[in-house]
């Protein structure tokens, strides 16, 4: 197998410490973002979305980094992704919200005002950082709420929810967002930040282009 990702890429780093977590010999091709890579007939063919992850198994290719999580879990025949009918639906339920929701607003906020100027893409855009301020102040209680007297978003051990809702975890201190009421937030992203599997592939986030 092979996963395709990019120096940075938060949403390919969750996969990455799903592999290391399984324990499977998956190589790593790191696509050039800034050479235009990702829009070439060649990747486009892999994923004519042109982002990344994407996973390639065998003749089978796989794109968006949730269900990737997912279909790697069940390659290994682990809990990451429960065989319980309920305890799966409600990893799934909550990998769907934080796409659409939580970390949807996180990344927006993350992406206008510490990825652009990082990598020279130009000023935030004001009225970006404000909808994804808005939306965060909205979405993050309901974590909060969620994750009082919890370890983990379903049940008690790690799964692929967790790795998908502490993507971009390590953006927490850099994003203009008071994170100061969410005491239960704060715990959950510095201990599931400590994950032996998340710090072991946070090396690859690192983005290139400083």
């Amino acid at each position: 197998m092979q996963l395709h990702t990019v120096a940075g890429s938060p949403n390919g780093h969750k996969v990455e410490a799903v592999i290391s977590h399984l324990g499977l010999k998956v190589e790593i091709v790191h696509r050039d973002l800034a050479s235009g890579d990702l829009r070439s007939d060649a990747y486009l063919a892999l994923n004519p979305n042109g982002m990344v992850p994407v996973l390639v198994d065998g003749a089978f290719t796989l794109s968006e980094s949730n269900a990737i999580m997912q279909y790697l879990a069940d390659v290994a025949g682990s809990d990451l992704f429960p065989r319980d009918r309920q305890k799966r639906a409600d990893v799934a339920r909550w990998q769907f919200w934080e796409l659409a929701h939580f970390n949807k607003a996180f990344s927006a906020l993350a992406f206008e005002t510490v990825a652009k100027p990082r990598l020279g893409l130009g000023v935030a855009n004001t009225a970006v950082v404000e909808l994804a301020r808005t939306d965060l102040a909205r979405f993050a209680p309901v974590l909060e709420r969620h994750l009082a007297g919890r370890r983990y978003m379903v049940g008690d051990a790690i799964t692929v929810a967790d790795y998908a809702v502490i993507t971009f975890e390590s953006y927490r201190p850099h994003v203009p967002f008071d994170w100061r009421p969410y005491r239960h937030v704060n715990a959950y992203f510095d201990r599931l930040s400590q994950d032996e599997h998340w710090v072991r592939t946070t090396a690859s986030r690192q983005p290139r282009a400083a």
